[in-house]
């Protein structure tokens, strides 16, 4: 297992050292894939039809969406979940091939691969990882399914009634195939954008079960000022940086960073903020648009809400025995398992204090977040909860 605890925001101010640029290799290979992203979908079609039966008789149960606005502790659970045997996930090796789960695996195993030590993800974040740790790969086929995907004018959110018949059979074969390949019985995806396709993806899976992360907004929009300085910066020295984050899918920060619409006037204020480098007021629009409108999907649809656990980072850090176990619950695991995997976990969570917003600066994130914040459960905007 690896390191996944937070450093404190001094360690991550020096994180700069470990970074390395994407490798050329990388780079010309997401290029080429993302050319050719047709193709690619044509020839995923071809393997799903090679495995045949054996792809139809994989059972697609209980699969596990995680989805947060970016920087609310997903990685730490993504991690956690990760670690169960039964469970399958995409991961870092798996990009930029991310189209052919079953063959890539396949090939992987047939290659005499080196086992490289841990290092510090690209965020500079403490957080360590190696070619199998587990990574949000699956935005690369939404985007080519949804070409308006990112698009700040065009509104993000999908409903159960809207409809893209191709993604939704392309979709299942893919999991079957990543299942098939591993070995595994369950399914379980990070994707910060899926926050804004839960409908959909209920509709998609009806025994789904969603987690949704979530930090205070001080803490959450400080540590996505803190990413987009660092991407930023990063993308200034190397200009792959900012390609390659494109080319993933991730555009929460850095020089390719866009706002997520929940509602079009309101991207267009996210967006007119960080063009006057307001970067507090832009991500504190952002954190209260995106969770605003989950909790008015909680609200709204008791099924729904029955179906998606929002876990506080605070809580997590705070009695991590008890919010694991909740989420454990949450997620089904077997009970066989659960206990063993709480014993593993429970001691690697750990608070970290963040520095605090100048008077000024939280006074923005309450106009913003406040209301929001509290009818998710938030007492203050800096973090203790009701």
């Amino acid at each position: 297992m690896h390191d996944v605890t937070p450093t404190s925001p001094a360690e991550v101010s020096r994180g700069d050292g470990e970074f390395r640029p994407p490798a050329l290799g990388l780079r010309l290979s997401s290029r080429l894939l993302h050319a050719t992203r047709g193709a690619c979908a044509w020839l995923a079609d071809r393997e799903s039809a090679l495995l045949g039966s054996a792809l139809a008789e994989v059972p697609l149960r209980e699969p596990i969406f995680i989805a947060g606005v970016a920087r609310s502790g997903s990685t730490l659970l993504l991690e956690a979940l990760a670690s169960l045997p039964s469970v399958a996930s995409a991961r870092y090796c798996d990009f930029p091939p991310v189209w052919f789960p079953y063959w890539w695996t396949r090939l992987r195993e047939q290659l005499p691969l080196p086992t490289p030590a841990p290092r510090m993800r690209a965020h500079g974040d403490g957080i360590k990882v190696t070619p199998l740790s587990p990574e949000a790969c699956d935005e690369l086929l939404w985007m080519h399914f949804f070409p308006q995907r990112h698009d700040p004018t065009v509104d993000q959110r999908l409903a159960a009634t809207d409809q893209q018949a191709r993604f939704d059979s392309f979709y299942a074969r893919h999991i079957r195939k990543l299942l098939l390949a591993r070995g595994a019985q369950r399914y379980l995806c990070k994707g910060n954008y899926n926050l804004l396709r839960l409908p959909y993806l209920r509709r998609l899976f009806p025994d789904a079960r969603f987690v949704v992360p979530i930090r205070s907004p001080a803490s959450q929009v400080q540590s996505l000022v803190r990413q987009h300085e660092r991407f930023s910066r990063l993308s200034a020295r190397w200009p792959s940086v900012g390609r390659q984050l494109a080319l993933s899918g991730h555009f929460e920060f850095g020089p390719q960073r866009r706002a997520e619409c929940a509602d079009v006037a309101e991207a267009v204020a996210i967006e007119a903020a960080f063009a006057v480098g307001d970067e507090v007021g832009g991500y504190g629009r952002q954190w209260a648009s995106s969770y605003g409108v989950l909790a008015s999907w909680l609200k709204a649809d008791p099924e729904l809400a029955h179906q998606v656990l929002l876990l506080p980072h605070e809580r997590l850090c705070a009695d991590p025995a008890a919010t694991l176990r909740q989420l454990g619950e949450h997620c089904r695991i077997e009970q066989g398992r659960l206990q063993d995997w709480l014993v593993s976990w429970q001691h690697r969570i750990q608070a970290r204090p963040e520095p605090a917003l100048e008077a000024l600066l939280l006074q923005t994130v309450e106009q913003h977040c406040g209301a929001v914040a509290r009818q998710l459960g938030y007492a203050s905007i800096t973090g203790a909860l009701a």
